[in-house]
């Protein structure tokens, strides 16, 4: 039988300096918070950071949170709020994905169900998040006979093989749908199976719709707090050894095709009249090495390697927010993104952002001060914006959004929501 590993315990609820207790709920719900994997490269990845996030929230509001994986390794980014989470996990070490449809389809079918046994026989209602969570989390709330939420932050490869016009990897042949069909088909069983489907942008409503025939709530997210209080812009440029008269164009995330940053090169080769403009695209390539080695062979090519820095590394939580701080402007040309924190945790630290109409932020932040709207897969039109910026009217106004953002979606407003799911399906 699989072992678990357990981490921390949730600290007693917080005093407000009045001596109130923060956000006091109707009732304390024992909420088990059910992922692939927790810590790693990148912190395990944005939905991670955000379940994470959320686990934390609920226990400064007085519930007690239980996260159940595959996967676990202490210390990585994001230790902030996995410290002081509860975490069971079937295996302690970094997580690695895995290769091939034969790998995938064992994890899928025979190590996941380990992690639906960590799930406490306490939990009022089990909440999976993302894709590989979905049957864990189902077959935990059957067997207690309570409430499953589904947190769908990125579409599964079910989505892919029956919309795959609505999915980041676009059209596929029709053998290869057919084959993921095959091997996830469970997917529709679990997702019909849960009392509530949460999603973020109202793309996904849509693409929940069509895969499970199933309606979904839309429970958008914004910074954590502490975005909103940025570190010093000069300090954190030296410590980023960014100089003075340099105007930094940042892209960042986990480097994978969907992404495009090539066209973000591309834009920058667009700019060699300006010789005080860099770019720094940071992020990770251990979900896909090849497409990292294309962008840096993409740059050595056009004689940018002066110009454009590729460090293929994850951040920590210190060098991301001295990025966002340190940066200009912010760049996200995903032409299909469920929704996009990063660009949100940018205009919190005050940095304005470039983003496509594909990103699911488009639909609260389009027209908004500090923001400008390109079309996907456009290096000119990239780095036409990015030139528009050049003098720093991008952060005319941008204190107007960053305060609408603040008091609309903060994290703590996305804690609140999420726990009313929860007392909803209860």
């Amino acid at each position: 039988m699989a072992g678990y590993w357990t981490v921390g315990l949730p600290p007693p609820r917080e005093k407000s300096p009045t001596g109130i207790m923060s956000g006091p709920p109707a009732s304390r719900m024992h909420i088990a918070l059910v992922n692939h994997h927790v810590g790693g490269k990148a912190g395990g990845g944005g939905g991670v950071r955000l379940m994470l996030e959320l686990g934390t929230g609920l226990v400064r509001r007085g519930h007690r949170v239980t996260v159940a994986c595959h996967d676990f390794l202490a210390g990585s980014e994001f230790s902030y709020a996995a410290d002081k989470l509860e975490i069971r996990s079937v295996r302690r070490g970094a997580f690695e994905l895995p290769a091939g449809n034969r790998a995938l389809a064992r994890r899928f079918w025979l190590d996941m169900p380990k992690v639906a046994k960590l799930v406490p026989p306490d939990a009022d209602v089990v909440n999976a998040h993302d894709w590989l969570a979905l049957r864990p989390g189902r077959i935990a709330a059957g067997r207690l006979s309570i409430p499953l939420v589904w947190t769908r932050n990125n579409e599964s490869l079910w989505e892919r093989a029956i919309v795959p016009h609505m999915s980041i990897t676009g059209e596929r042949s029709l053998p290869r749908r057919a084959v993921q069909a095959a091997m996830t088909w469970p997917d529709l069983l679990d997702a019909r199976r849960a009392s509530a489907i949460a999603v973020l942008s109202a793309q996904q409503v849509e693409m929940v719709r069509r895969s499970y025939r199933k309606d979904a709530l839309l429970v958008p997210v914004g910074p954590p707090e502490h975005f909103f209080d940025p570190p010093d812009r000069a300090a954190a440029r030296a410590r980023l050894g960014v100089a003075e008269d340099i105007f930094l164009v940042v892209g960042m995330g986990t480097l994978v095709e969907h992404r495009h940053f090539e066209d973000l090169i591309e834009a920058t080769s667009l700019l060699a009249d300006d010789p005080h403009l860099h770019t720094l695209i940071a992020g990770s390539d251990h979900e896909d090495p090849a497409y990292a080695d294309r962008l840096a062979a993409q740059i050595a090519s056009q004689d940018l390697t002066a110009r454009v820095t590729l460090p293929r590394a994850s951040l920590s939580d210190t060098e991301l927010k001295d990025t966002y701080a340190a940066a200009d402007v912010f760049v996200i040309l995903s032409q299909r993104y469920a929704w996009g924190l990063a660009p949100l945790e940018a205009l919190a630290s005050g940095t304005p952002v470039i983003l496509t109409p594909g990103a699911g932020v488009y639909d609260i932040l389009a027209g908004r001060p500090g923001v400008q709207v390109v079309e996907p897969r456009d290096p000119q039109a990239i780095a036409r914006a990015i030139r528009s910026w050049r003098g720093g009217d991008g952060r005319v106004g941008l204190g107007e959004t960053r305060t609408w953002l603040r008091e609309e979606y903060a994290l703590d407003r996305y804690v609140e929501r999420m726990e009313q799911v929860y007392a909803d399906v209860l």
